[in-house]
């Protein structure tokens, strides 16, 4: 059982619609997947009630810091499990990181989303030294075409590893909260945020 998780301290930057592509597209692969929302706005538990069975998976709500708990008891049932984590810095998000894995960290190509890693990067070096096995990946999403040199030397203080591929900004992943799957190019392009686990080390 693996684990994806979608985090980062600002809201808005499409955690929700990522983990919802990601689940649908693990599922539409063959794969027994659990999409668990512990974001308390609701957003993927409610599209869940929607869709979840006509795209063959299981959606739950977990809005209590024991993610890292839920993970553990369904591990032998699935074969990924995906977390639409919350926005800001709180017990729930030592919780989801605490559950390990692959923690994906979505930014909007603009230097506020990039302003805010340093936050967000301290709280998982935290996890990392009191034994979480959580290694963040960020990623710019809704990619318009922008020029990230800038963004990405911003984000390199913080020694996070970037993901080497934009999620482009596409009209697809709004149609996924209307019960429509995602193209095959899309389905590639975010199951290639899941694939491997860098190493990361938090900065000193």
């Amino acid at each position: 059982m693996r684990v994806v998780s979608f985090l980062h301290q600002k809201g808005g930057t499409g955690k929700s619609t990522l983990s919802i592509s990601l689940a649908t597209s693990l599922a539409a692969s063959g794969m027994r997947v659990l999409l668990l929302d512990a974001d308390y706005q609701g957003t993927s538990g409610e599209w869940g009630n929607r869709f979840s069975a006509k795209f063959g998976l299981e959606v739950r709500s977990q809005v209590q810091p024991i993610v890292h708990q839920e993970c553990g008891r369904f591990a032998a049932s699935v074969d990924w499990i995906v977390i639409d984590g919350p926005p800001g810095l709180s017990e729930m998000t030592e919780s989801v990181l605490g559950a390990g894995g692959r923690v994906i960290v979505p930014l909007r190509p603009a230097l506020p989303d990039v302003w805010a890693l340093p936050w967000f990067a301290a709280v998982v070096g935290k996890a990392r030294n009191t034994g979480s096995s959580a290694s963040p990946l960020v990623v710019f999403n809704q990619h318009r075409g922008e020029e990230l040199a800038p963004l990405l030397h911003e984000a390199a203080a913080w020694g996070l590893p970037v993901h080497p591929e934009p999620v482009p900004d596409n009209p697809a992943f709004p149609a996924l909260f209307r019960g429509e799957a995602l193209p095959d190019f899309l389905r590639a392009c975010v199951i290639r945020l899941s694939e491997g686990i860098p190493e990361w080390s938090p900065p000193r």
